[in-house]
């Protein structure tokens, strides 16, 4: 069924979740991706609801993160197929991770400390920290059970911790 022939009700549900949801969506961006793209990004993913939104079940939010994840994805996807001068001598940077570092506003600190993490811990700590997802909402994101997400949190969380602690006794 084509979203444009969708019932007036669940037209109106859609207006509603994008006006709901959009400042979040959008900072979700804004932490994560050059300035320039931002607002690109953030259409796009509302693009991609309303071609699947009668096809959204439950809590719209977390399904918009996940679509935003999957955008973010693409854009550095696409970066990396773009030739470009490699110097063998040094080992690839993280192209997250130099973003993450230029557009968060943490501490610095913590910043340096959630550098350390793994892709996956900054990702599953700053979606529960920036975006406020509890577990169950972090386990619809990021495909995973909610105990799994659980888990994982917890893991991040103490990983971000020793870090912070190594951090501290330089």
């Amino acid at each position: 069924m084509s979203v444009t022939y969708l019932p007036a009700a669940r037209r109106k549900a859609f207006s509603e979740a994008f006006r709901a949801h959009y400042p979040a969506v959008r900072a979700f961006f804004a932490r994560r991706a050059p300035a320039e793209h931002v607002e690109e990004f953030t259409a796009d993913v509302f693009e991609r609801a309303w071609g699947n939104f009668d096809q959204i079940e439950g809590d719209v939010l977390p399904w918009l993160y996940g679509v935003a994840r999957n955008v973010l994805r693409e854009h550095y996807r696409t970066q990396e197929r773009r030739p470009r001068l490699v110097d063998l001598e040094q080992p690839e940077a993280d192209p997250l991770a130099e973003d993450f570092a230029s557009h968060s506003d943490l501490n610095l600190d913590i910043n340096r400390a959630l550098l350390t993490l793994s892709p996956a811990e900054r990702e599953i700590l700053t979606l529960h920290a920036w975006e406020g997802l509890t577990p169950a909402e972090l386990a619809e994101v990021l495909g995973l059970t909610p105990t799994n997400a659980r888990v994982r949190l917890h893991r991040a969380r103490t990983s971000l911790a020793r870090a912070l602690d190594s951090a501290g006794s330089h």
